[in-house]
């Protein structure tokens, strides 16, 4: 194979980044605009030792999977990658996506991955946005680059960012406010960012200078398009050279510097700069699959990166205490005023890098639960040790990046805690992201094996045979039989028998989405281990 070399193939798999990815001569090449299924005529242009990269010529025959995009700028800018692939193949992907990385990144085998839970709706959902204002335009970047692509018609913002980001441009063209330059460094207003609630919205002008012209328009201009939904406008000072966007100082306009929501019964105070989940249609799922897996029991839980506190609070209910650990100063007081707000004492937060101020106060505590949700980069080194060496008996990990799971999840697990769950949860259509909550369990205790011998045979099993979970019934079916289920495979013979406890696992996205059917011979595994738990 060689540069300029032209081949018609089927492309059969997406690459991380939304590439499609073909196999002509059985050398992978990614090729950037194709789907999975399609049938196309490809133009290799670069080659490295193990893989390529080609150009989509033709689509001589696309994909079933293939739909209109719903967006004028998709393929410029960078932020959908998926959105002219169907929805359900959406899920399907990125299910794999999670798989694979813990298959080739974490050299899991057959790794226990529960089918994904959608967002409904899958469009507009986002609430948090960030647009960069630029003497070319407003918008978002486009891909790979510092110039930006009209943000008008966003499949994923919300129609309330894209209200804001209008009364912005028509405010600078009435009163002649200019941009910001970044080569030249001259301009005021460098980028408008919006975060909201279910009724709140603040906004934040980013600005090169410390004073906002005619600061009293903007704000009565963005009154007057919001009405009451907007609680707050906040000028924050960015006078770097630089592309962080927000700078250390800020001036409140109007209302207040903070948004009011909630999740599920648990109210949350969120100032701008604190992280907070972007979809709110999947947040409530997901904090609860942690809570579930988590499982405090009157337990001390560690919330390391627990931001203001959402998950921090929601395991509060269960925990006998939590110790929450952020290194941004305003979520650390977020995280300490929701406590108050909820009547919530048995939390405390502490402020710094979770790596450095964790092993000064986890010694001092025995820890039963440690709950790890970090940045995409994942966790240092140092602070998964920590962890081992702390012995908590459940960790549960929070991730948006399967690689960095994938890796950290192996390095917790050779320090001898077992990969139990894992499950996907679509917090970002349309994009290659995948939020993933796993649990991992401790093998042993304090590596010392115990050895207890009893006779169960005048026990009563029943107390807790009703209560079997989806781990202990593949360790019987494993044991009894030598066969590896699936948690899908067991939801779907509990559902035989009558046995509901968690939809999703029991019935598919979509009446057209195929689900591997469990063979005669693992159901029959199934039944018999349902049988000895007394479930059936």
């Amino acid at each position: 194979m060689r540069v300029g070399d032209i081949y018609e193939t089927r492309i059969d798999a997406m690459g991380a980044s939304g590439e499609g990815v073909c196999r002509p001569e059985g050398f992978a090449l990614f090729v950037r605009g194709a789907v999975e299924g399609d049938l196309a005529r490809v133009r290799v242009t670069k080659l490295n030792k193990s893989y390529g990269f080609a150009a989509l010529l033709e689509i001589v025959e696309p994909s079933k999977s293939r739909v209109e995009p719903q967006c004028s700028s998709f393929g410029v800018c960078g932020g959908c990658a998926m959105l002219n692939i169907g929805y359900e193949k959406q899920l399907e992907i990125k299910e794999r996506i999670v798989r694979d990385a813990l298959e080739r990144v974490g050299g899991f085998s057959e790794p226990d991955v529960f089918p994904i839970v959608p967002s409904v709706p899958n469009t507009h959902y986002r609430n948090k946005a960030q647009y960069p204002i630029t003497p070319r335009g407003a918008g978002f970047f486009m891909r790979a680059s510092h110039n930006v692509v009209s943000a008008q018609n966003c499949a994923l913002q919300d129609i309330v960012s894209a209200a804001v980001l209008n009364v912005t441009e028509e405010y600078m063209k009435k009163f002649g406010v200019m941009p910001y330059d970044e080569k030249s460094g001259d301009g005021i207003v460098r980028h408008v960012c919006t975060r909201s609630g279910k009724s709140d919205t603040i906004v934040v002008i980013v600005t090169n200078t410390s004073v906002l012209p005619y600061e009293h328009e903007f704000v009565k201009a963005l009154t007057e398009r919001l009405g009451t939904r907007l609680c707050g406008v906040v000028q924050n000072i960015n006078k770097e050279r630089t592309n962080v966007v927000f700078g250390k100082r800020d001036k409140l306009l109007f209302g207040r510097r903070f948004i009011m929501d909630n999740i599920g019964k648990i109210n949350y105070k969120i100032s701008y700069k604190s992280f907070y989940q972007v979809n709110p249609h999947t947040t409530l799922p997901l904090y609860e699959k942690v809570l579930e897996l988590a499982a405090p029991r009157g337990e001390t839980v560690f919330d390391l990166y627990c931001g203001c506190g959402t998950i921090s609070l929601f395991l509060a209910r269960a925990a006998r205490e939590v110790i929450g650990v952020e290194i941004v100063p305003s979520a650390v007081k977020d995280a300490a005023e929701n406590a108050y707000i909820n009547n919530i004492t048995n939390v405390r937060f502490y402020e710094g890098a979770a790596e450095e101020i964790v092993p000064q106060i986890i010694s001092d505590k025995p820890c039963g639960v440690v709950v790890l949700d970090p940045p995409r980069r994942g966790c240092d080194k140092s602070l998964l040790d920590c962890v081992v060496n702390a012995t908590p008996k459940r960790i549960v990990y929070v991730s948006c990046n399967s690689a960095t799971l994938a890796r950290d999840v192996r390095v917790l697990c050779d320090g001898g805690y077992t990969l139990k769950e894992v499950h996907p949860f679509d917090q970002f259509p349309h994009t290659m992201h995948v939020e993933t909550v796993v649990l991992l369990s401790k093998g042993e205790i304090d590596s010392k094996k115990v050895r207890v011998e009893f006779s169960l045979e005048n026990m009563d099993m029943s107390g807790f045979q009703k209560d079997a979970t989806y781990g202990q019934i593949k360790e019987r079916v494993l044991e009894q039989t030598g066969l590896k289920v699936s948690s899908l495979y067991i939801a779907q013979i509990k559902q035989k028998h009558g046995i509901i406890e968690r939809e999703n696992y029991n019935k598919s996205k979509s009446d057209n989405t195929k689900q591997p059917k469990c063979p005669p011979e693992k159901e029959k595994a199934i039944t018999e281990a349902l049988r000895y738990f007394g479930m059936v």
